[in-house]
């Protein structure tokens, strides 16, 4: 009896394995996440922000968003956090993300490009800070959008805020997203 148990039980598992595997591979991206193991990282509240959606862009996290919208006041902004691998390359890398962001708008402009300094955990991290301004295609009467590309590269990897508001907004927007960092556990 043990004989016969025995294969068919390595069978079963090896069998389990190779269908865990292709469902992974399977998996078509990107893809909203509802059992996200980091959302102690991530409150569903920070001041003034709730959490919206995670989104996996790449198996195992290699590659994952999370967007917060502002609630509660009269500021209109929503905030997309991305963590991915980093290119060889940093500043060929903060000219392509630029460079996507001006293609993907019609009449985009950048208003400013500065670097600023991030802190979390007692560290400091450089960072591109590039402020883009364009009409809204979806909205009739076409408001100006101010968009912000932040741009920091960690150890082990990229961390990207897309943050967008209406133009008059940019500003208190800029500042907002300043503080939604504090809340969240962006650099590990």
């Amino acid at each position: 009896m043990r004989k016969c148990l025995y294969p068919l039980l390595v069978g079963f598992s090896l069998a389990t394995a190779s269908l865990t595997a292709a469902s992974e591979e399977m998996t078509t991206y990107p893809v909203t996440l509802t059992d996200f193991a980091q959302w102690e990282k991530f409150p569903a509240e920070c001041p003034g922000y709730r959490r919206a959606t995670v989104r996996a862009y790449a198996p195992a996290l290699a590659d994952y968003s999370v967007a917060y919208q502002s609630y509660g006041s009269a500021l209109r902004n929503v905030a997309t956090l991305y963590f991915y691998p980093r290119m060889k390359d940093s500043s060929a890398q903060i000219q392509e993300e630029v460079s996507q962001v001006l293609k993907s708008h019609q009449g985009a402009h950048v208003v400013s490009r500065r670097e600023i300094k991030l802190e979390a955990k007692g560290k400091a991290y450089d960072a591109t800070l590039v402020t883009f301004e364009f009409s809204d295609p979806i909205v009739e009467n076409k408001p100006s959008v101010s968009s912000q590309l932040l741009i920091a590269f960690l150890e082990n990897g990229t961390f990207k805020v897309r943050s967008t508001a209406p133009a008059v907004q940019g500003a208190e927007a800029e500042a907002a997203v300043l503080e939604l960092l504090k809340c969240v556990t962006w650099s590990s």
